[in-house]
């Protein structure tokens, strides 16, 4: 069993989509006892296209969360087009036609002996998982009759929240069959059934946040706690036959340079406020102190670039620091790469946090100190600046670490040309080489999920210290990835105490914030509350993963402070309550019907209001 289970690992694409087929591989019939039936072989190769299909399914939903939370950058300007009938189809898919076919499969092959008892216990702990996030995108879905194809071959719906009941029931048939297992072999746990445990607990406890029941969120145990317990995928560095490697690298380590664009707004929260950095470095540049800024930052972006046009950065120069071009009256604009840099801003993103400010720069075009990516929402062509956008960095995605000096020495080098040749462009190899993880439920996401749910409660010191715990996880793996990049300048890693000022810095605002606040003219926050420091900060370590921002913002109606959409309301829509079915469904099966916006809500959505929109 294992050496067919370290062959398939090897076999599956970086892109994780690929479905292995149990045809496509011959066993050899062995005598000796020790060897696997027939069978019990048919049912590994089935449980490795199941975890597979997991991943799949899992990537499908969490790019929903992650634009919808300005995690990830969201291209197109309407939200009815973004999330229409290709919201969930590839998770639909990999659950009715797939997953549970499979899992079927299995169960016929199980016997009484129930010596296949750690695979379905695996498997329906992952079904349940899919089944909750597509009621979560779409509501009501097939449920009972699809599991009876031969009388009801067009089902139609099911109520959501029966699916949610189902699939707890579900988790709980999970649990028996891993309490009945000795474990086994997977990709995730490496055979190890009490960490499935903690993830069908974690499940609950998602469950019993998502649908309000925050006492019975903060009662789970046995949960994903620590490090050891996170449900990811890792990546290899391969690049052929196959290539192993995370498909993020493989998109942005080219060739011909880098091809996503990183969310302006979550760039902006954690390169730490312009302000800040002209403060401490511009009038005491000789304290060689930079402000508080997210010791992420440099794991999460690779900046290929110094300057982005239209914006500022620091430079030394002349014996002092200087914010260019901003103090030497001069233009870094540039129509060529960045067209927005010679534009007027949006009317309704004026004097807005996404609009420009006293300093001349603002993220609705572009970021300061080099960090350059796109604002919610953009959806204009894509000019030549694959060798200078910012690039995914070596967390979540092995690629390279950020050595880019934030105060550029003029003096050292002499021109301004010098100091953007001392800038590394991305090349296909570089940094660690796509060894990267796919995160999928990560303990710190367990912390701010319980920190919620504190809050919620009005347990504000409660919450405190769930978010403060949520955060020092967060961290603590990300700065785990300063081995995988090999050229890694360990003089730009945060040190132990730079992590300690940002934490508490970031506590003392939520400490101060009141539990809540109202709006300005402009329908924006006229102070941070309590839950949006709290959203910001989990919304930040759910970077790579992200599929329950989503789900957060519908509950909470935070953060209020995320990037509002470069198009206004009247053109972008109503902010997405759920997506739509499937076309390939609705083509194949008369009994449902598609919906003509997104303005239906799952069962536990009571409709607060998104003001960010």
């Amino acid at each position: 069993m294992k050496r067919i289970f370290k062959y398939l690992i090897m076999m599956v694409l970086a892109s994780a989509t690929m479905f292995y087929s149990c045809e496509t591989m011959e066993l050899e019939d062995l005598a000796s006892p020790n060897s696997l039936s027939p069978d019990l072989a048919d049912a590994d190769l089935l449980l490795n296209n199941i975890q597979i299909a997991f991943l799949s399914a899992m990537q499908d939903m969490q790019y929903n969360g992650a634009a919808l939370g300005r995690i990830s950058y969201m291209g197109g300007r309407v939200y009815y087009s973004n999330f229409g009938s290709g919201t969930i189809s590839n998770a639909w898919y990999q659950l009715y036609a797939s997953i549970m076919p499979d899992i079927a499969a299995i169960e016929g092959l199980n016997g009484e002996e129930n010596l296949l008892a750690f695979h379905l216990g695996m498997s329906k702990a992952m079904a349940a998982h899919i089944m909750m996030g597509i009621v979560d995108s779409v509501g009501d879905i097939p449920w009972t009759e699809a599991n009876n194809p031969a009388e009801y071959p067009s089902p139609s719906v099911s109520d959501d929240a029966d699916v949610y009941a189902a699939a707890l029931a579900m988790l709980d048939e999970a649990q028996g069959y891993l309490d009945a297992s000795g474990g086994g072999d997977d990709m995730y746990y490496g055979g190890d059934a009490s960490k499935w445990t903690k993830y069908v607990n974690t499940l609950k406890m998602r469950a019993a946040l998502t649908t309000g029941n925050y006492a019975a969120a903060l009662a789970q145990t046995n949960v994903i706690e620590t490090a050891a317990d996170d449900l990811q995928f890792n990546y290899g560095s391969q690049e052929l036959q196959p290539d192993t490697r995370h498909p993020w690298y493989g998109s942005d380590y080219t060739t011909s340079g880098a091809n996503i664009y990183m969310s302006s707004w979550l760039m902006d929260l954690m390169d730490g406020e312009t302000l800040d950095w002209y403060t401490t470095n511009v009038t005491d540049w000789t304290a060689g102190i930079d402000p508080v800024n997210d010791p992420r930052r440099r794991y999460y972006f690779y900046r290929q670039t110094w300057l982005t046009p239209g914006n500022n950065a620091m430079i030394k120069a002349f014996g002092a620091v200087y914010m260019w071009p901003f103090d030497w009256g001069g233009d870094s604009s540039n129509g060529e790469t960045l067209q927005c840099s010679l534009q007027d801003q949006p009317f309704h993103l004026e004097f807005t946090a996404d609009g420009d400010n006293s300093f001349g720069e603002g993220r609705w075009c572009s970021n300061f100190n080099g960090y350059w990516g796109r604002h919610h929402g953009n959806d204009e062509g894509t000019p030549p600046d694959n060798f200078t956008r910012t690039a995914t960095g070596v967390y979540p995605s092995g690629g390279s670490f950020d050595n880019l000096d934030d105060i550029h020495d003029y003096d050292g080098l002499g021109s301004l040309g010098a100091i953007g040749a001392t800038v590394g462009q991305v090349w296909q190899g570089n940094g660690g080489g796509g060894a990267g993880i796919w995160p999928i439920f990560l303990s710190s996401y367990v912390k701010f999920m319980k920190a919620e749910a504190a809050l919620a409660s009005g347990d504000a010191a409660g919450a405190a210290m769930y978010m403060e715990a949520g955060m020092n996880e967060s961290i603590t793996k990300v700065m785990g990835f300063s081995s995988v990049d090999a050229e890694a300048d360990s003089s730009q890693f945060p040190t132990s105490g730079e992590v300690a000022a940002f934490v508490a810095d970031v506590m003392a605002k939520f400490n101060a914030a009141p539990t809540s606040s109202g709006l300005d003219g402009f329908g924006w926050p006229v102070e941070k509350d309590k839950m949006d420091i709290l959203g910001e900060q989990y919304f930040v370590a759910m970077y790579g993963g992200a599929n329950d921002a989503w789900n957060f913002m519908r509950r909470t109606g935070h953060p209020r402070t995320v990037s509002r959409g470069l198009m206004d309301n009247n053109e972008s829509g109503p902010f997405p309550r759920t997506g739509t079915y499937p076309s390939s469904e609705i083509s194949a099966n008369p009994n449902i019907l598609q919906r003509q916006d997104n303005l239906t809500t799952v069962f536990w959505d009571s409709g607060t209001t998104v003001i960010s929109n």
